[in-house]
């Protein structure tokens, strides 16, 4: 840890995860003396690592590896350890490995090997700032929380919280001072999680105040219940905002009937679909799952839904320069670490065709009426990851009785008994069960299906766009 400012400590530990020993040790010499930096030769290292050594800033893993890959690894890393920024080393770059990065890492950048120390340097230095400066993941509220330090025997002291992200809290109102590096337990409505002291107020403006940094992937104590928010009003309305987003009417078509429906886990969130006039007998189908949750992921979200629109008030209709357009808008206005997954497809009533561009985005599933099974696989990366983008536009062609299910990954990712995702499987199977309804029938009992399955609280949006050809 290195200290910067006045009471202030930075977590600068770096991992680096490669199978090859030789490689490990030339990152050690190229960043001794710049970064705390640890070094593991498998994913299954690496989870240990994190487990008893972390938590980490930055986990930069090689993307091909015997047994767990890099993409499988830094799936991991999302769940025991989320606020880690994640970065990816591959010396044989191609889209369907970044797709899969992304989509199972959400990796923020992609290095290609050798990287020279200048390139590694700015990359770890970006990362830690994204680590420690998210401003927009920081939101200024003030919440009771109960506090246990581990000599007073389980008794709790009350104080409050001047601001919450992701990774922490800054908290005032304390009885009795606390010591840098002290670990807590901390206690907000009936959640519970372990905190480590990383810096204490010493200026005048935080005197009394203290840092603290989660210790417990994943605990997100702060889930934001309305019930508790002292400006519950406010987010209600952005809430109203966000649905006004979403559409309002749908374009009519002789040969589709369809539907769609997006739950958040939280007041606002990061989904996002759309149904877009493109004129008579066509219309665009959209769908998108915004990186982070909450109110960056919100904002993020009407960015992009802003630039959908304006770029098909001008009449574009080009699927590629739209989303180059809607891309490069993303890499200018939006940190390096935000992106997008989004499907977007452009149907014609009079030929019952679908063109479309699959961005990064879970592979919407075609089901046949004769029972066949269909994935629209990704057709490029995601938005707002690279700035040498490009994409290739796929067709296929609707028959009456197939049905198109688009979703997001709270979805599959629903967790039930024994932690088991609901998963693609059950999602068919619903399908199939359900077929024969109107599209607004399907829809609605893909959803209860959901969460019937469902163990404990929502963790993810839940969002779906059923398509029945007629």
């Amino acid at each position: 840890m290195l200290h910067v400012g006045s009471g202030h400590r930075v977590n600068q530990k770096i991992l680096f995860v490669d199978d090859e020993r030789a490689v490990l040790d030339s990152y050690r010499r190229m960043l001794r003396g710049e970064f705390e930096v640890a070094t593991a030769v498998s994913g299954e290292d690496a989870l240990l690592l994190l487990r008893h050594q972390g938590p980490f800033a930055v986990v930069i893993a090689d993307m091909y590896m015997p047994g767990m890959d890099g993409a499988q690894l830094l799936k991991r890393v999302r769940e025991v350890s989320p606020n880690a920024v994640r970065l990816m080393l591959t010396g044989h770059p191609d889209l369907n490995s970044a797709v899969k990065a992304v989509n199972e890492g959400c990796v923020s950048r992609f290095l290609v090997k050798p990287c020279e120390k200048p390139v590694l340097m700015e990359a770890i230095n970006a990362a830690l700032a994204l680590y420690h400066e998210r401003k927009e993941e920081r939101v200024r509220i003030e919440l009771p929380v109960g506090l246990c330090r581990s000599a007073s025997r389980g008794k709790f002291q009350t104080a409050h919280t001047v601001d919450i992200s992701n990774s922490g809290a800054r908290l005032a109102g304390l009885r009795e001072p606390l010591e840098m590096g002290e670990v807590v337990k901390l206690e907000c409505g009936n959640r519970k999680a372990e905190f480590r002291v990383v810096w204490t107020g010493k200026a005048t403006a935080t005197q009394g105040q203290v840092g603290l940094e989660c210790l417990t992937p994943g605990a997100d104590i702060w889930a934001l219940d309305p019930g508790l928010l002292k400006d519950d009003a406010q987010l209600a309305r952005a809430r109203v905002v966000q649905k006004g987003l979403l559409p309002q009417e749908k374009p009519p078509l002789e040969t589709l009937d369809y539907a769609g429906s997006c739950t958040q886990a939280r007041t606002v969130g990061g989904d996002y679909y759309d149904f877009l006039n493109t004129g008579p007998g066509e219309v665009g189908f959209v769908l998108a799952d915004v990186a982070g949750k909450g109110i960056a992921a919100a904002l993020l979200m009407a960015n992009l839904q802003g630039v959908l629109h304006s770029q098909y008030g001008m009449g574009s209709q080009n699927l590629p320069q739209l989303l180059a357009s809607a891309n490069r808008h993303f890499c200018k206005h939006t940190s390096t670490d935000r992106y997008a997954t989004l499907f977007l497809g452009t149907y014609r009533d009079d030929r019952r065709t679908l063109h479309y561009v699959n961005c990064g985005h879970n592979p919407p599933i075609l089901l046949r009426k004769a029972g066949a099974v269909e994935r629209l696989n990704p057709t490029a990366t995601v938005l707002g990851l690279f700035w040498d983008w490009e994409c290739s536009v796929a067709e296929i062609q609707l028959e009456s009785g197939d049905v198109l299910c688009l979703y997001t990954d709270g979805i599959t990712e629903t967790t039930g008994p024994g932690e088991e995702e609901f998963g693609e499987r059950r999602l068919v199977e619903a399908l199939r069960n359900n077929r024969d309804l109107e599209a607004a029938g399907i829809l609605r009992n893909l959803e209860n299906a959901v969460e019937q399955f469902r163990s404990g609280e929502q963790e993810d949006d839940v969002t779906l766009v059923i398509a029945r050809s007629r």
